[in-house]
């Protein structure tokens, strides 16, 4: 069976497991999972961890089946050593908080899916996922270094990453940064609880960005410094490296503009297809993006026949995947 012999039309949606076409199996004939004929191969070489799509059978993926990526490895960073230290852009830093200080600042969590950009591309067909993230409301930590320049607040972690620049290449950290508005809105957290266990160090632990709504880019692990800046951050990862190009028509010619990669675009696709002896079928798929605006309709097509309509299940809070189903 081919992945592309399904199109699945979605309205918009945070994130929807999803469970489309006839009824499912009775007890007597428990269903099977059709093999997919068109999923490529890992990369060679690849350090990346996927989540297997065609497992996912709620809102939730589980820890050691979450998707993992990074640029350069894991950084070791016991909880005992670990400081993260907040202030203003060249000063000396505000307040520096211990894991204890942090876990002793109000709470929250919720339950949010992010997808790595690259999502789908060659290879590349298991990097999204939702877990409950646990942790410190970013708000409260950055609103007494606001001032009326503040335009911009830069998140630095301790993975090291190499900047490019005139094809030399200079050693320095991995950071990316959020506009003011971004990063005050209050379901941004610094967590450091992922499905209720202490964040692995995989995953980002002792402690990692959450931006419900934006790519997987932007969700900076192993954070360890934060700075509220005046101007724009120009880093490799925020100016060079997952940026989108754009050709604009101008007088003089198409002059091509880049820019920073950040909310989530509406996606869905099929995850698995299931079968019983009875010729009943089940398809199952995800659906996101970022969270702004609820599911209006899902439908799924087999073929050339009429698209079926799905019946949506109660709708959750925003940026958690809300399920829904065929009738």
């Amino acid at each position: 069976m081919n992945r592309r012999a399904f199109l699945t039309a979605l309205g918009t949606a945070a994130s929807v497991p999803a469970a489309l076409g006839q009824p499912p199996a009775t007890a007597q004939s428990p269903p099977r999972t059709l093999p997919w004929a068109d999923i490529e191969p890992l990369p060679p070489g690849t350090r990346a961890r996927y989540t297997d799509l065609s497992g996912i059978t709620g809102d939730i993926v589980p820890n050691e089946e979450f998707f993992v990526l990074d640029h350069s490895g894991v950084p070791s960073l016991p909880p005992a050593d670990f400081r993260l230290e907040v202030g203003r852009r060249g000063e000396a830093p505000h307040r520096t908080f211990t894991p204890a200080a942090l876990r002793a600042l109000p709470r929250a969590n919720r339950v949010a899916v992010f997808e790595c950009c690259g999502n789908g591309g060659v290879g590349m067909h298991g990097l999204v996922g939702a877990a409950r993230w646990e942790g410190t409301p970013l708000a409260p930590l950055l609103e007494p270094l606001l001032r009326a320049d503040s335009r911009e607040v830069v998140f630095f972690g301790a993975d090291a990453a190499n900047e490019r620049l005139r094809g030399n290449t200079y050693p320095g950290r991995f950071a990316r940064s959020l506009p003011v508005a971004d990063a005050l809105a209050p379901e941004v957290m610094l967590a450091d609880t992922m499905n209720g266990a202490p964040l692995p160090p995989e995953h980002g632990g002792p402690l990692r960005l959450l931006v419900p709504g934006f790519y997987g880019i932007a969700q900076v692990k192993w954070v360890t410094r934060i700075e509220v800046w005046p101007t724009r951050f120009a880093g490799w990862y925020q100016a060079k490296d997952y940026v989108t190009i754009q050709g604009v028509e101008t007088p003089t010619g198409i002059e091509h503009r880049a820019s920073a990669i950040g909310r989530m675009r509406l996606k869905s696709l099929v995850t698995r297809v299931e079968a019983t002896s009875e010729g009943r079928h089940t398809v199952h798929g995800l659906a996101w993006n970022d969270g702004r605006s609820p599911i209006t309709d899902v439908s799924v097509q087999f073929d050339d026949d009429p698209f079926l309509p799905a019946r949506l299940l109660p709708t959750p809070p925003p940026f958690r995947p809300p399920p829904f189903q065929t009738p």
